[in-house]
C-alpha cells in the first residue's frame, strides 16, 4: 500500500493543490477525505487512474491562513504532527508507514546520481529494504485497522479454548502472558486467520464491548512502561547525587564511597531509598500508571 500526499502553493493567487497518490485506492480515499477536512475543502477532487491499478486525487483549494501542522523538531515525543486527535489511530500508523515507504525509494532514487560521484549502491539497495519492510508492516497495520473497525470477522475464542476481549474478564490463563481481554496485534490477525473457517465469529467492536473504559483508558504497550521505567531509573539516579549520604558522607553530586575509599556506582540503601520516595512522589509513580516523568 504506497501513497503520497502533497500540497503546494500556487503563484500569488491565496490557492494550494492537494495531490493525492497511492496505489490502494481506498486508502488514497482515506487519506483524501482527512485532507480535505483538514482544509475545510468539500468539494470533488479530479480523479485519474494509475498504471498500477491505484489512484491520484487532486484538487485546488483555498490555501489555509495557517500551515497544516507538521514536525516541530526531531525529539522522539514530537508526535502531535501525526494524528488527527490526542492519540494515534492504527490506520494513522499505516498510513504514515506507507508514506515513510514512499519517501525512502524516493531517496534511493535520488541517490542514484549524487551531486558528487560515487558509487552507493549497497546504501540505495539498505534503502530499498528498509521501503520493503515498511510497505510489508504498512500492508499489516492496515489490515490490524480494518479488524478494529469491525470489517473482518474474528473467531470467538483461541483453539485453545481461552476467550477474549470482554470474554477474558476474570479469566485465568497461564501461557502467552495471561488472559487476551486487550488482544495484541498477533492475536487479531491469528483471529482473523482462524475466523474463515470457526464456526462462531464476532467483530473486534462485539468482542470488545464489556470491557471498562478505565481500563481501555488507563492501558499502554509493554513498551511504553518499559521506557517510563528506565526514565524513572535515570531520574532517581540524578536524585540520588543531591541528597547526602548518611552512611558514607558523600555530598551533593560526589558518589557512595566504600570504607576504603573507593567511589561505587551504587548509592547505599538510606541514599537510594530516600531519591526513589521524591522522584515518586513527584511524578506520581505507581508501577504501572501512564504518567511521563517530568524534569525535576
Amino acid at each position: 500500500m504506497n501513497h503520497t500526499d502533497t500540497s503546494r502553493p500556487l503563484p500569488d493567487d491565496g490557492q494550494a493543490e492537494i495531490i493525492v497518490l497511492s496505489a490502494d485506492r481506498d486508502a488514497a480515499q482515506l487519506v483524501w477525505e482527512k485532507t480535505a477536512t483538514a482544509l475545510g475543502y468539500h468539494g470533488s477532487p479530479r480523479r485519474r487512474l494509475t498504471r498500477d491499478g491505484g489512484e491520484q486525487l487532486s484538487a485546488v483549494v483555498d490555501a489555509p491562513e495557517h500551515p497544516l501542522p507538521g514536525q516541530q523538531g526531531a525529539a522522539e515525543d514530537s508526535t502531535s504532527h501525526l494524528m488527527a486527535g490526542p492519540r494515534i489511530t492504527i490506520d494513522e500508523l499505516a498510513v504514515h508507514c506507507s508514506a515513510a515507504a514512499v519517501w525512502i525509494d524516493q531517496l534511493a532514487r535520488a541517490a542514484e546520481t549524487p551531486d558528487t560521484p560515487v558509487e552507493l549502491a549497497d546504501d540505495i539497495e539498505a534503502l530499498r529494504r528498509e521501503a520493503r519492510a515498511l510497505r510489508e508492516r504498512a500492508e499489516r497495520l492496515h489490515k490490524v485497522a480494518r479488524i478494529i473497525d469491525g470489517d473482518i470477522p474474528l473467531a470467538a475464542g483461541f483453539t485453545s479454548g481461552d476467550k477474549w476481549g470482554a470474554s477474558a474478564l476474570d479469566t485465568d490463563r497461564e501461557d502467552f502472558g495471561g488472559p487476551a481481554v486487550i488482544p495484541t496485534a498477533n492475536q487479531l490477525l491469528h483471529l482473523a486467520g482462524t475466523g474463515a473457517w470457526a464456526s462462531t465469529t464476532l467483530t473486534y467492536p462485539e468482542g470488545m464491548d464489556g470491557v471498562p473504559g478505565s481500563l481501555l483508558k488507563s492501558w499502554e504497550s509493554k513498551t511504553a512502561q518499559q521506557r517510563r521505567a528506565r526514565e524513572r531509573d535515570a531520574a532517581i539516579a540524578q536524585e540520588v547525587l543531591r541528597i547526602e549520604c548518611e552512611r558514607c558522607e558523600a555530598g551533593s553530586g560526589e558518589p557512595c564511597r566504600t570504607k576504603t575509599g573507593r567511589a561505587a556506582e551504587q548509592a547505599h540503601t538510606p541514599r537510594q531509598r530516600e531519591a526513589e520516595v521524591n522522584v515518586d512522589a513527584r511524578i506520581g509513580w505507581l508501577g504501572d500508571n501512564p504518567v511521563a516523568v517530568d524534569e525535576p
